[in-house]
């Protein structure tokens, strides 16, 4: 099985371009590593100063992974909005790396939906499986543009 975990967070840093790029650049270098070496897959979204994130892998590695990020002085408010198990994962293990770049490259373009994304999250209580089907619902649209980078294969 499959454990699923989505959070949201609220960004502690300075949100200035070159301080911003340069977190974000560094959130996702550890990520990366951390994330191949568990073997979690899932998304990155950020957005006016909050982070959604999606967290899928074995049960002792994600809920692993949830409590180190909750220690990371980058954000604050971090709250699990969702938790579920499933046979199978819906994110490639490059996602979560790519998802951050392309969002901010196409933050215009994904503006509304991002802003109602946010704002749904920030709001009062609402019922959590839909509110983890419109995360996961955003999450594989973006996924599933063609500009959404990939990895280049090696010859």
């Amino acid at each position: 099985m499959t454990s699923t975990l989505i959070y949201t967070s609220v960004c502690a840093f300075n949100d200035s371009k070159p301080n911003f790029e340069l977190e974000i650049r560094n959130i996702r270098h550890i990520a990366i590593l951390k994330n191949n070496y568990a073997n979690i897959t899932g998304f990155l979204l950020y957005f006016e100063k909050r982070f959604i994130q999606i967290l899928e892998g074995e049960f002792e590695d994600v809920t692993s992974l949830y409590s180190t990020i909750r220690k990371d002085e980058r954000h604050t408010n971090a709250r699990i909005v969702w938790f579920s198990e499933h046979d199978q994962r819906q994110f490639e293990s490059w996602s979560m790396d790519c998802s951050m770049q392309f969002i901010t490259e196409n933050c215009t373009e994904l503006g509304v939906r991002l802003k109602f994304l946010n704002r749904f999250v920030a709001e009062a209580p609402v019922p959590h499986i839909m509110l983890r089907d419109l995360l996961v619902s955003v999450a594989l649209e973006i996924q599933n543009k063609k500009e959404f980078p990939r990895p280049r294969l090696v010859a």
